[in-house]
């Protein structure tokens, strides 16, 4: 039996689930770090500050994972739409859809001729035919839709772990300036690690992915630590 040949490049795998792990880590890294510097600019008490960033962190958790499953389910929804909406006009239309598929495959470079042929076989199958429609007409496809749940999961644990790198130095030292010391030394750590992940993931300079994630979170923690200082001296 004849092998097939082995892939050279690697496909992204879980590409669909990347994009929603990078926002979560950052998300929760950026949103609990900028809370907490405000909160310890506000108060004292470092027990007060622990049990913020917990409910902070289990709130933001819970709430991006049902933001992860809506937004799945929305897509999915839109899709099925799509999906309705041009199977109805194969039937009524099937003649304008094969017209505008030839069209596509001649702008490929096909001759008129061969982009008939390739169409006129490709209709021949429904599922097929509409499937073809989806993808080069609407640029959408069945495989690229996240699982609902999946997607919910991925971003909401994402989130999870972002939030849980600042608070690390508050739940583990013993006074508000050594965990706000080891908060902003450990989070600029990560911040730039996740953007440089991301930046790598997607073909782009980890650098300069890992530049633009570190300045955005240091900038939301300043500003929300400038806002408690203000609320601290009232």
């Amino acid at each position: 039996m004849k092998q097939l040949p082995r892939e050279i490049h690697k496909h992204i795998r879980a590409r669909t689930y990347i994009g929603s792990s990078s926002l979560g880590v950052s998300d929760g890294l950026v949103t609990n770090l900028a809370f907490l510097s405000g909160f310890a600019a506000a108060t004292s008490n470092l027990d007060i500050i622990r049990i913020a960033g917990v409910a902070s962190m289990l709130a933001g958790s819970i709430s991006m994972f049902f933001a992860g499953i809506i937004a799945g389910r929305s897509e999915y929804e839109l899709y099925q739409a799509d999906a309705k909406r041009e199977a109805g006009e194969i039937e009524e239309e099937p003649e304008e859809e094969k017209n505008e598929l030839r069209e596509f495959y001649i702008a490929k470079g096909l001759t008129r001729d061969q982009a008939g042929s390739v169409v006129e076989k490709i209709a021949s199958n429904k599922a097929k035919f509409l499937e073809d429609i989806l993808m080069h007409e609407l640029h959408v496809h069945r495989a690229r839709i996240p699982n609902p749940i999946k997607a919910g999961v991925v971003i909401g644990l994402s989130f999870l772990a972002g939030a849980l790198i600042p608070l690390g130095p508050f739940l583990l030292l013993r006074t508000k300036v050594d965990s706000l010391i080891g908060a902003s030394l450990l989070s600029p750590i990560f911040l730039f690690s996740v953007g440089a992940w991301r930046g790598h993931v997607v073909g782009r300079k980890f650098w300069k992915t890992g530049l633009e994630t570190l300045g955005i979170g240091l900038a939301a923690a300043l500003i929300l630590y400038l806002i408690g200082l203000s609320f601290g001296f009232f």
